[in-house]
């Protein structure tokens, strides 16, 4: 790849993964073939003015609805009806699966994703479910380097395997989402991806790719990833966030504290936000900007 391409200026200057992944409180996956635009959700063979709507429910909700389609060749087409993946991704997630006539979709309400208890409108799922991104409109880092993952694990498993529009954090591509945990997954290639597969079907998460739980803000997505490092802890369930602040520090203000559970102990992380002095593009084609990014600068077992 070029090397002015976001994902390799990601890389090239060793910008963290930990703290990245994109708050959700849940997902709505509602399967469209054919293209999506760079708007995937009133860009493609969806209704735009159902796409909107959706859109701007989920976003009042703390929802994120996606469009989805299996790997390979994707030709347009108008379902009679669409596969939809309800799912909550907060500390008790629940997956759900459905199958939507189009004027059901219209009826849908994301804000169902957002609660503890599923709605019932499926049939649950434990899952899991693959979720690359390959939204080539949006940024073409995901397309070059989200597809051939998508096609790997797609011919892999197929069943659980499943290509998504815009995850976030294009630059971090390929991206993957696995749910109904709610991980989120960064600079992926095909044998990474694997690993990632393959340790969660064994309950594990691959730590060094690991962008944090979508439930969770950014300081505690960098604390849980910084305990996981520390103490080499790599069981889906052995850390915990337990205390953050509301609010994430201001760049070079002070450090702000995070307490986890991990293990049986109870670890504390100290966290800095600074801004990095050298600006790059956050998308490929987009204007140079300075990211701000989040440093762990101790961590210390207390209990």
């Amino acid at each position: 790849m070029a090397a002015s391409t976001c994902s390799t200026l990601a890389l090239a200057h060793y910008e963290p993964l930990a703290g990245t992944a994109s708050p959700a409180a849940g997902y709505v996956l509602i399967e469209q073939s054919g293209s999506w635009g760079r708007r995937a959700l009133t860009e493609s063979a969806l209704d735009p003015g159902l796409g909107a709507r959706l859109e701007a429910a989920g976003a009042a909700a703390g929802v994120k609805v996606l469009l989805t389609r299996r790997p390979g060749r994707h030709p347009r087409a108008e379902p009679r009806h669409h596969e939809v993946v309800l799912a909550h991704v907060g500390p008790a997630p629940w997956m759900e699966v459905c199958q939507l006539a189009p004027a059901e979709l219209g009826a849908l309400d994301p804000a169902v994703c957002a609660a503890p208890t599923p709605p019932g409108l499926g049939s649950p799922s434990s899952g899991p479910r693959w979720l690359v991104c390959t939204h080539a409109r949006r940024d073409r880092c995901c397309a070059s380097l989200g597809r051939p993952v998508a096609d790997t694990l797609g011919a892999l498993h197929p069943d659980e395997t499943w290509e998504t529009s815009h995850l976030g954090g294009h630059r971090f591509a390929a991206t993957m989402l696995v749910l109904p945990e709610g991980l989120l997954y960064g600079h992926l290639d095909v044998a990474s991806a694997m690993e990632v597969v393959t340790g969660h079907l064994a309950g594990r998460v691959a730590v060094d790719h690991l962008r944090g739980r979508s439930h969770l803000g950014p300081l505690a997505q960098a604390a849980e990833v910084a305990t996981r490092r520390y103490l080499e802890l790599d069981r889906l369930d052995d850390v915990e966030v337990t205390d953050q602040p509301v609010q994430g520090p201001a760049p070079e203000g002070e450090p702000v504290q995070v307490v986890v559970a991990a293990g049986g102990r109870q670890v504390q992380v100290s966290i800095q936000a600074r801004r990095d002095p050298q600006a790059r593009p956050m998308s490929c084609d987009a204007e140079p900007e300075t990211p701000v990014l989040l440093e762990v600068l101790d961590l210390e077992v207390v209990g």
